[in-house]
């Protein structure tokens, strides 16, 4: 099978957009629903700026310029229904971020995922998901899960041989395997490297060793002692502060007992005597008394252990000399090593595990080699089931385009994908796998197959794009798909197939599609529209979801430009009526 069609079941995901001060937009709040959603205005009206808003918000390069003139900062953010989305809410809940979001939501017991993007003039971007700071990467991560975004000028993306390549895998849905594959090609890439760490390099791995086992051993003399460094600088401040401990100690001691003249001991004892004979004139002072009695006991005890320390402090010229040169070894252990002292023990742990290594790999080559050739042996079997499968999907998938190219006005033309592997002799260990592919295309009956870029006209790239896309996306796995003037190059009755192709991919899914046709607009379920409004101080768009009537004034616009008649606009109603009726039927 060329990969499961989407299933028939809507899982709208999109629910709210919201942009503030983003370009010339100065407040657009958009609710959305499933189905085709269309977006229709004037050139210059900011059509394409709403979904550059929402590529923003998803993880796309922001810029100082997008916020609004005057303004210093804009904010973007966007409310997905995710309850049917198994791989977002587990994407979720292993980050801790969806549990806590539902319940301060207290929606409608849906899950939902609010996701926002503020971008300033003068500071870093900051990104949130569920109201929690979060990285620009994740919301690239989640973004993907999300929203499929196909740009106006997709088609160029189309001569890249990794879009090619990407287009196929994605239609054969093995990502699986694919993972596995690269997971396999980046081990042996690093298996090789080891090898040519000791084959081909033997020169640079000894010379490696001899440094390793010179820093070791230099290590190892140094008798290194865990917490060694800290109690090595409290030392070597007592030592070197002896004088200066012993006199404030004596200066204490002085002042407290032993001056003759004057102490604190003796005088609190007097005055204690005094206070004591007072006391019994006025025994309101025997708190006072005892309070005193209390601080010259504290005081008299004070005085053996200061006596104590005192006698402790001992000048030892010899220690501190040996304690300045041990501490300046470690210091300029831990300036070679480009470490702190403290993490001394963790280099020479470092050190001899590398060199443990080096000497294992140069003791077995042979070892090496042969898990090398194992490993290329398992990812030459599985590279070889994915191009087994490419070659499968690309012959499918090369049917559909070709019968969509017929439908989109290029009768006669076909596209053929080409998936060879490598030769066996001359196979490249990639993270891509093992095949050389190339999308040709013959715009017209009788014409030889050429390379895509050679052959195809921009007008046509844009339509075999087109082509691909409508197709592809029938097989993604992301639930809402957004369109951004896809349908530039087309018209009259290709222009109203285009239409009914997205309309029909809107019956599975949640599209978006910015257009200038009217023949798509009047395929779409639900139709904004874009409109730029002036004044003498200021510029910005609006955007207004229509009801029928604006509906057919907008298409009859779109159908006759400035000047509207009764005759397009009865054009445009049954243009109109003709589309939701087919729409109707469909469902």
């Amino acid at each position: 099978m060329a990969g499961a069609a989407r299933p028939k079941t809507k899982a709208m995901a999109l629910k709210e957009l919201n942009i503030r001060n983003f370009a010339i937009i100065k407040k657009l709040e958009i609710e959305l629903d499933d189905g085709l959603t269309v977006i229709t205005g004037e050139t210059g009206a900011g059509k394409s700026i709403v979904l550059g808003a929402l590529n923003l918000l998803l993880g796309s390069r922001a810029e100082s310029s997008m916020v609004r003139h005057g303004e210093d900062q804009c904010e973007i953010s966007a409310l997905f229904d995710v309850s049917k989305l198994a791989s977002v809410k587990s994407w979720l809940q292993e980050r801790d971020l969806q549990e806590e979001y539902e319940s301060a939501n207290g929606r409608d017991n849906k899950s939902y995922c609010l996701i926002r993007r503020i971008v300033r003039t003068d500071k870093p971007t900051k990104c949130y998901i569920n109201d929690q700071p979060t990285t620009l990467a994740s919301l690239k991560e989640i973004g993907a899960l999300l929203v499929d975004l196909h740009g106006q000028h997709e088609h160029q993306s189309l001569l890249r041989k990794t879009t090619q390549r990407q287009i196929i895998d994605q239609f054969a849905d093995h990502d699986d395997a694919l993972q596995a594959m690269a997971r396999m090609a980046s081990k042996i890439r690093r298996l090789e490297n080891e090898l040519a760490t000791v084959t081909g390099s033997n020169t640079d791995a000894g010379d490696r060793m001899d440094l390793l086992s010179f820093q070791i051993n230099e290590l190892v003399e140094a008798q290194l002692i865990p917490g060694e460094f800290d109690s090595l600088v409290s030392d070597q401040a007592r030592l070197a502060n002896t004088e200066v401990l012993q006199g404030g100690i004596q200066t204490a001691l002085d002042a407290l007992h032993l001056n003759d003249e004057h102490n604190v001991s003796t005088d609190l004892g007097n005055q204690i005597i005094s206070l004591q004979a007072l006391s019994e004139v006025n025994d309101d002072l025997l708190p006072v008394v005892e309070q005193l009695n209390l601080a010259l006991s504290q005081i008299e005890d004070s005085k053996a252990e200061m006596e104590s320390a005192l006698a402790r402090v001992e000048s030892d010229p010899q220690r501190l000399q040996e304690l300045d040169q041990r501490m300046e070894l470690l210091i300029n252990l831990a300036r070679k090593h480009r470490c702190t002292e403290a993490e001394l023990i963790e280099r020479l742990d470092k050190l001899q595990l590398e060199y443990a290594r080096l000497e294992g790999l140069k003791a077995a080559p042979e070892k090496l080699q042969a898990q090398i050739e194992r490993e290329k042996d398992q990812y030459y079997e599985l590279a070889g089931e994915i191009s087994d499968r490419r070659q499968q999907v690309a012959t499918k998938l090369s049917a559909s385009i070709t019968a969509q190219m017929q439908e989109l006005g290029m009768r006669g033309g076909r596209l053929e994908i080409q998936v060879e592997p490598q030769i066996a002799d001359d196979i490249v260990v990639s993270e891509n796998g093992i095949d050389h592919i190339d999308y040709l295309v013959s715009s017209n009956h009788g014409l030889p197959l050429q390379a895509l870029g050679k052959t195809a006209s921009g007008g046509e790239l844009s339509r075999i794009s087109l082509a691909i896309q409508v197709i592809t996306s029938e097989h993604a796995h992301t639930p809402t798909l957004v369109f951004d003037e896809v349908d530039v190059g087309v018209g009259g009755k290709v222009a109203g197939i285009v239409g009914e192709r997205l309309s029909e991919l809107g019956e599975n899914a949640q599209v978006l599609c910015i257009t200038h046709l009217p023949q798509v607009a009047s395929q779409g379920q639900h139709h904004f529209t874009v409109d730029k409004v002036s004044s003498s101080y200021e510029t910005y768009s609006t955007l207004l979801m229509l009801d029928k009537t604006q509906r057919i004034e907008e298409i009859a616009r779109m159908l006759g430009g400035k000047e509207v008649t009764d005759q397009t606009r009865a054009h445009a109603a049954e243009m109109l009526s003709h589309s939701q009726a087919q729409i109707r039927a469909a469902s």
